[in-house]
């Protein structure tokens, strides 16, 4: 009980400091509003509602069944349907964090997720709780799909696995009915990799540009299937996000369900290492590589299982 009041007194100094931090640091820079992306999405939403193409909308570069995903709420109006997705993302984080979702919540990755209105956040809680059952969510942010997918392919089981394939054909089917052009229309939209290595806040944020294609073909392979293998989803989708090709500021927010007090003090000491900027990117690797070193160390310190009691010796002339 002491323990846990300690924690509750931590967690309350570090939200006073977070607040200050936000206060004196997002308002900084005039290039970040809030609901930017989000506006974004419910925009691509309401123009797919309409019938029409929402890569007309200014600044939406993704896959078409993201749009899919905002038409409900797009019939609301911009905040109410903020509200919501909002709403959906504490559920879903609280679920899949529990105890630790309060110093999640005071993490940079995640706070800035819901400032602007990312899908990072809840995509990835989703398939936390879901698991393979999230696939057809997956399709509307490949990089997060890179990210969660490979652990399940060994882990889930085979019927969940289909289920999941079969609700993503699905949705892509769906894609396809609505808008027979949409791959076309995205590759069109969609930057390059340089405009995204530009965002970079993972360990590729050390290769220059003229080395990243080759370190992606050699790189990409060996970290699927490590994690694949992998046992702890933990560790999986750690190694993977410090690997994933296209990341940003706010892309650890994939590992909320993780973060503890050092991650979430790690996270704002990133952020402000890049001068408070977020538009090329910050060395967030450092919460995944907290969340795996934690990890290790628990693994190191766990006492040893408990041998099974030897068998009684069989009664003499037995």
């Amino acid at each position: 009980m002491k323990a846990r009041r300690l924690e509750w007194l931590g967690m309350a100094l570090a939200a006073a400091v977070v607040t200050l931090l936000v206060l004196t640091t997002f308002k900084s820079d005039r290039h970040v509003y809030p609901l930017y992306d989000f506006e974004i999405f419910w925009k691509a939403g309401r123009r797919l509602l309409a019938g029409k193409s929402p890569y007309r909308v200014r600044g939406f570069v993704s896959p078409l069944p993201l749009a899919v995903l905002f038409a409900p709420i797009a019939l609301l109006p911009r905040l109410s349907a903020w509200f919501i997705y909002v709403l959906a993302t504490l559920g879903l984080l609280l679920k899949a964090a529990r105890r630790t979702a309060g110093w999640a919540l005071l993490s940079f990755p995640v706070l800035f997720t819901f400032f602007v209105g990312q899908v990072d956040l809840p995509l990835a809680l989703a398939a936390a709780v879901l698991g393979p059952l999230a696939f057809p969510l997956l399709l509307a942010k490949p990089q997060i799909a890179f990210v969660t997918i490979p652990w399940f392919l060994r882990h889930a089981s085979w019927r969940r696995l289909a289920l999941g394939i079969a609700a993503a054909l699905a949705m892509l089917l769906l894609c396809f009915w609505l808008r027979p052009n949409w791959l076309a229309e995205w590759r069109a939209a969609e930057p390059t990799v340089t405009d995204y290595s530009e965002h970079d806040s993972n360990l590729y944020r050390f290769v220059p540009d003229a080395a990243r294609t080759a370190a992606l073909w050699i790189v990409t392979p060996v970290v699927l299937a490590a994690g694949i293998w992998l046992k702890e989803r933990r560790d999986s989708w750690a190694l993977l996000h410090l690997f994933d090709p296209i990341t940003n500021v706010y892309s650890a927010a994939v590992l909320a369900e993780w973060i503890g007090p050092l991650e979430m003090a790690l996270s704002w000491a990133a952020f402000l290492m890049v001068g408070a900027y977020v538009h090329h990117g910050a060395p967030m690797f450092v919460v995944a590589l907290a969340i795996l070193a934690r990890g290790r160390w628990r693994r190191s310190t766990a006492p040893e299982p408990a041998s099974p009691p030897e068998p009684l010796a069989p009664p003499v002339g037995g």
